[in-house]
């Protein structure tokens, strides 16, 4: 029997098939729907190979990866030194030839990371770099871990509010996202009154040094190693 439904249903099907053949490539055309989508949630603005920063107080920006890694960017913005806070650290080339310090803080964008420790170290570190030049301060994106690391630094600077910090910045970048975590330890910091218990601090130091430093160590292990084995055989 003829049925409105299935008639209905079938010309859509068609218009759909016709429509997907007059394109030149589909695949590429509907892959490029994720790209889209993400372009669409960050203001047009593809954040995974497109330079993007924003300047949130004078001379401390904030931004992704991509305009973290360009010189050009970096040169523009009179950039002295880059605080990353990151899974892994830019390229080697991005800073040969320049002056620029760096601190690379190892950090995964997930609610169980622990950030607060490294607020005290990444506050003094942006500090110097506003003595001294400007600041950039860039996780992948530029939406969540580099943008708590910004909200901390100007809650201490200028004792504001969580709720405060995070208003003035998102003005200044719209999309900002810090995780759930990143807000629980934000909402500490300003409970804690913007300090940091030694213990913590030097836990994070240390963490940090022992990246930067640690073929040194793996060495030093191994001559220890080396010395004392000999000696517990002796006196065995």
């Amino acid at each position: 029997m003829f049925s409105v439904r299935g008639f209905i249903a079938v010309m859509l099907r068609s218009a759909f098939i016709v429509a997907f053949l007059s394109i030149p490539n589909p695949v590429v055309a509907f892959s490029g729907l994720k790209n889209w989508s993400r372009k669409a949630l960050y203001h047009k603005i593809d954040l995974c190979t497109q330079s993007c920063y924003s300047e949130i107080i004078p001379g401390l920006y904030l931004s992704n990866a991509r305009a973290a890694a360009d010189k050009s960017v970096l040169r523009y913005l009179n950039i002295t030194h880059v605080l990353t806070i990151e899974a892994r650290r830019l390229p080697k080339s991005t800073f040969v030839g320049s002056n620029i310090c760096t601190l690379f803080i190892r950090a995964y964008d997930t609610p169980q990371t622990n950030l607060l420790s490294y607020f005290p170290m990444a506050n003094a570190f942006i500090d110097e770099g506003l003595q001294k030049g400007n600041v950039l301060v860039h996780c992948h994106f530029g939406v969540s871990r580099s943008a708590t690391i910004v909200i901390a630094y100007l809650m201490e600077k200028y004792k504001l509010t969580f709720e405060q910090a995070y208003s003035y910045v998102r003005q200044r970048r719209r999309f900002i996202n810090p995780n759930p975590g990143f807000v629980s330890q934000l909402k500490e910091y300003q409970r804690l009154n913007y300090d940091v218990n030694g213990f913590h601090r030097f836990e994070a130091y240390m963490n940090v040094n022992a990246r930067k430093h640690k073929y040194k160590i793996v060495s030093l292990a191994a001559v220890m190693v080396g010395l004392l084995v000999p000696i517990v055989v002796l006196v065995g």
